[in-house]
């Protein structure tokens, strides 16, 4: 079996593939190679190339969960593969909701005597999601967030919360309008715009914001959640719970979050719509969320 780790420079703050490569070296396995991403999609190239051999293949994506998610491209439609995330970027948020220490993830010894579990994973267009599939204020945030992380000593964390101040006054309203299943969820009473929704299969996004406690990586369904334009004074209040995972279900909250399970997503924009991707920014025309349940392999750190 090969185990190939692709390494990602830019992921982070900082390049840490010095550390990564002495890491993988000291495992002293004949078996271990290394390949290094020069620019975007790398990842999935590389990923694919390996694939196509035929041979059994576990791939460590090294980076955050973009670099996983163009990994995970790579791999799709090939029965001989498995996919394990190494969280060395910004977000590092899909490892959150995997059943391991995100510690143990960083353990390249841990990584290779690991066993592997079947996940669902969300389709839009043509595109694939192993965490969130997003719409709205959160996809600015995101996009922002990119930005802010170049500037000097700006941590991935750091990163977002300066993203959410930054957007909060310009980009809040949106118009797209949700079909769970076919079916239209209308907005809370006294709301005219939405302000973000998230269609998930891990419970967190955005650099540990738990936005969809209730989802799972296998139960076959989308866990839908979508908030309408609050008022500054509600968003503000909201941040704390929202961060926690206690929103849903808190007595405030429950008059105007939108909370639904679904197999089928539908967001009519009348039009184009930014729409994030396990955080990497695209612009589609009224986009389809669909569930693929028990898609795809990933690597679960050995607990000893």
């Amino acid at each position: 079996m090969t185990h190939l780790f692709i390494l990602n420079s830019f992921a982070g703050t900082k390049d840490s593939t010095p550390e990564l490569k002495a890491k993988i070296e000291a495992l002293n396995n004949p078996d271990v190679v290394i390949e290094y991403t020069q620019c975007k999609g790398d990842a999935e190239n590389i990923a694919r190339r390996y694939a196509e051999k035929g041979e059994p293949l576990r791939v460590y994506a090294c980076g955050g969960d973009g670099t996983s998610n163009e990994a995970l491209h790579g791999l799709l439609g090939f029965d001989n593969v498995a996919l394990g995330v190494v969280p060395v970027g910004t977000g590092n948020d899909y490892v959150r909701s995997l059943p391991a220490d995100p510690e143990d993830f960083l353990d390249f010894e841990k990584m290779i005597r690991g066993s592997t579990i079947t996940v669902d994973l969300l389709k839009c267009e043509d595109r694939y999601a192993l965490n969130v599939i997003s719409v709205g204020y959160d996809c600015e945030v995101a996009d922002r967030a990119q930005k802010n992380k170049r500037l000097p000593l700006m941590s991935g964390p750091l990163a977002y919360k300066l993203a959410i101040a930054q957007c909060i006054l310009t980009k809040r309203k949106h118009t797209f309008t949700p079909y769970a299943d076919g079916r239209l969820i209308p907005i809370a009473d006294g709301y005219k715009s939405q302000m973000l929704a998230v269609a998930a299969k891990g419970k967190y996004y955005g650099g540990g914001v738990k936005a969809t406690p209730y989802a799972e990586i296998d139960d076959g369904l989308i866990d839908f959640m979508a908030i309408p334009t609050v008022p500054i004074s509600y968003f503000t209040w909201m941040l704390g719970p929202f961060t926690r995972g206690e929103h849903i279900d808190h007595p405030k909250g429950k008059k105007f979050i939108l909370h639904r399970k679904c197999k089928t997503l539908k967001l009519d924009n009348h039009g184009d719509i930014k729409i994030g991707i396990d955080g990497e920014m695209f612009v589609m025309k009224d986009p389809v969320i669909t569930v693929v349940p028990k898609a795809f392999q990933i690597i679960i750190p050995d607990k000893k």
